[in-house]
């Protein structure tokens, strides 16, 4: 066993690999990467700003059409009351008339 593993065997066995080579840090990648990254934010935010705009005109469009369809049956029970009232006076007025006639 000797001879196999000593003298130029052993040396062979207890040597170590080169130390890696230091790399350089990267400098175009990563800027790259955050402007992507900057320009998707902007887009985000631009389009948040447009759908919040969006939301608050429909919004205030729905609160509008809400007031005036109130106003509009407000107006149209107001004027079911009154021709109601006026087909009952109409009717009796004609009942007055007929008994009128026949005496």
């Amino acid at each position: 066993l000797r001879d196999d593993y000593g003298g130029e065997a052993q040396a062979a066995l207890l040597q170590q690999p080169a130390r890696p080579q230091m790399h350089d840090k990267a400098t175009g990648a990563g800027t790259s990467i955050i402007g992507i990254l900057e320009v998707c934010e902007s887009d985000f935010a631009t389009n948040l700003a447009k759908e919040e705009q969006e939301e608050s005109d429909a919004q205030e469009e729905y609160e509008k059409l809400s007031q005036e369809n109130a106003l509009s049956k407000t107006a149209m029970t107001q004027d079911l009351k009154y021709k109601t009232q006026e087909s009952v006076s109409l009717d009796k007025t004609v009942s007055e008339v007929t008994s009128d006639r026949e005496t």
